[in-house]
């Protein structure tokens, strides 16, 4: 039920988020949005029973789905046309591999340390990504000419000869 909780969070982050219409730079929310969700692992060091678990949970979820919209975003604008399945792939694998590998590491935190330990592996992954964020943030400002689904003119020819 608890990660239940989590996942309407980010249900409902998703939603409102995808109601609204934003006016900035996508680079400037994707990094806010890594920020968010870093700072949303801190309560659950402090969280002692299950109903503030939750709670943390669901405030935690809120980071989650717009962070990975403007991912996917950024990902349109990065990634040349033909290859836009092939970059949102390699997203949702390094997605599928940092939770492997983070439940991994929880699991032998907690078997040394206890389970509370457990809550901070999330806290160091959060800040291995804010500055992995910050590391590369120049670059997402500069999407590459010519490349990306909104950037440059799109030339169909090109895109079959690719194929």
């Amino acid at each position: 039920m608890v990660l239940a909780v989590y996942a309407l969070g980010s249900c409902v982050a998703g939603v409102v988020f995808g109601l609204l219409h934003f006016a900035g730079a996508p680079e400037r929310r994707w990094l806010l949005g890594v920020c968010a969700m870093a700072v949303s692992m801190i309560p659950l060091l402090l969280v002692g029973n299950l109903p503030f678990l939750a709670v943390a949970l669901f405030v935690a979820g809120l980071s989650i789905a717009p962070t990975m919209i403007t991912t996917m975003s950024l990902i349109e604008e990065h990634v040349p046309r033909a290859q836009l399945t092939e970059g949102m792939t390699w997203v949702s694998t390094g997605l599928a591999v940092g939770v492997a590998v983070g439940s991994s590491a929880a699991g032998w935190v907690i078997d040394a340390a206890g389970a509370r330990a457990g809550y901070g592996v999330p806290a160091v992954a959060g800040a291995v990504a804010v500055a992995v964020g910050f590391l590369g943030y120049r670059r997402l400002e500069r999407p590459a000419p010519g490349r990306g689904g909104f950037v440059g003119r799109h030339d169909e020819h090109e895109e079959r000869h690719m194929a």
